[in-house]
């Protein structure tokens, strides 16, 4: 029988403003829906109007409301995904296995890990988030573990634009320290110097 691992959660989801988001999608998005809906029911009466003779043709009225409905429907499914990046954006290691999820997860065992990469991507924090002390670390490093299974790309910042806490940058890299792969230790080296002083410039 196999022991029972703890999860172990990584902020790299929207840690301070989810709720606020998801609040504010909700309510634009319900507005738009009815914006949508109003002006896809103004569309089909006038394609009613002008093709279809209502006058002649009253059983034709109804069709009016098929823009509307397809044009809501739309609207809501667009809504609906924002808000369920939004809500289910997060990152968590159990054991050697690391999940990162955004609208899918994807998972891969770290000991089983063929290369290593954690470089900073051309992106920097969210253009609301603190700035950085001076010489911290002003990209958004990304760590990308390849496996035969599957690829995963981790942010070491959280959609807020925090760079993860010393103490999950520390766990991170005693985890992927069972790696044997190139770039591994390499990962595992800069992890834990900006664990050690997350305002050290590592690029």
């Amino acid at each position: 029988m196999q022991a029972a691992t703890w999860r172990f959660p990584l902020a790299v989801g929207f840690e301070r403003t989810r709720r606020s988001r998801i609040v504010t999608l909700s309510v634009l998005g319900a507005m738009a829906v009815g914006v949508a809906g109003g002006v896809g029911y103004a569309v089909g009466r006038m394609a009613v109007w002008a093709f279809a003779c209502p006058g002649r043709h009253p059983y034709l009225q109804p069709v009016a409301v098929v823009p509307a409905v397809i044009a809501a429907a739309v609207v809501a499914g667009g809504a609906a995904v924002m808000i369920a990046f939004v809500g289910r954006t997060g990152a968590w290691l159990e054991g050697t296995f690391l999940t990162v999820r955004n609208l899918t997860a994807r998972t891969v065992n770290l000991a089983a890990a063929r290369a290593v990469i954690l470089a900073p991507t051309a992106h920097g924090p969210p253009p609301d988030a603190a700035p950085p002390p001076v010489g911290g670390v002003r990209d958004t490093p990304v760590l990308t573990v390849v496996t035969d299974a599957a690829t995963v790309r981790l942010r070491l910042r959280s959609r807020d634009g925090a760079l993860l806490p010393p103490a999950q940058l520390r766990v991170l890299a005693d985890v992927l320290a069972v790696a044997r792969c190139p770039g591994g230790a390499e990962a595992v080296a800069r992890l834990r110097a900006m664990a050690a002083d997350p305002h050290t410039l590592l690029w």
